[in-house]
């Protein structure tokens, strides 16, 4: 038997906490290692995420470009994981070239079969800094309950996942100026298309699932 075992790409916007060594990669580590005994063909994939806001907000506060950022702390990642002994058949970066190439050549395939859809939808801009506010680009009052801390994606107070314009009190992370709505284009994955494939691969593998990974599926059709 064949397994590809994959770990959460760890975010490398700060150095790594005891959540990456305990929460995913030390875990799939001592399975890699138990299929191998048994005589399975098993490999183990990991490796750093390099992009998204947690990044840019982390070269914005540091004055610095998210490449500086990210090259410096991808190697204390992996030193770290070294230290610690865990081993990965393969452990890359979310920059590299390949997984350019392969992240792009997913895309393109999805955009040939007609499974995106572009739709326009109202988001908060920053009139001062010139951009759209996204995730931590944007902070408020959670309308669940009513922190001040909210991100414009979740409020780590009490879990509630936010959608942008709900948030009250909305301001710009950056310049803390109070942000305009605006309208603007998006692509968006019709899964309604892909629903009988999707469905049809859940009730063929799933049986070994945990029920969180069967509840968190079904989900998504």
């Amino acid at each position: 038997m064949k397994k590809l075992i994959t770990s959460a790409l760890p975010y490398v916007n700060n150095l790594p906490h005891l959540g990456n060594i305990v929460g995913c990669v030390l875990s799939a580590d001592v399975y890699t290692r138990f299929c191998k005994k048994r005589g399975q063909k098993a490999i183990h994939i990991c490796g750093t995420d390099e992009y998204g806001t947690a990044t840019e907000m982390t070269a914005i506060e540091q004055n610095l470009h998210p490449k500086e950022i990210v090259d410096k702390n991808s190697v204390i990642h992996k030193n770290i994981y070294d230290w610690f002994e865990i081993h990965f058949d393969h452990f890359g970066r979310t920059t590299d070239d390949d997984h350019v190439i392969f992240t792009q050549k997913i895309f393109k395939e999805i955009y040939r079969e007609n499974y995106f859809e572009e739709k326009t939808s109202e988001q908060y801009f920053c009139l001062k800094c010139e951009l759209f506010l996204a995730d931590r680009y944007l902070l408020g009052t959670c309308p669940s309950c009513s922190s001040e801390r909210a991100r414009g994606d979740q409020c780590d107070d009490c879990g509630y996942l936010v959608k942008a314009l709900e948030l009250k009190l909305p301001k710009c992370s950056i310049c803390k100026e109070e942000p305009v709505i605006r309208k603007t284009k998006h692509l968006y994955l019709r899964l309604d298309l892909l629903k009988p494939q999707i469905k049809k691969f859940i009730e063929e593998k799933s049986e070994s699932w945990s029920d969180n990974a069967k509840a968190i599926a079904n989900h998504w059709i």
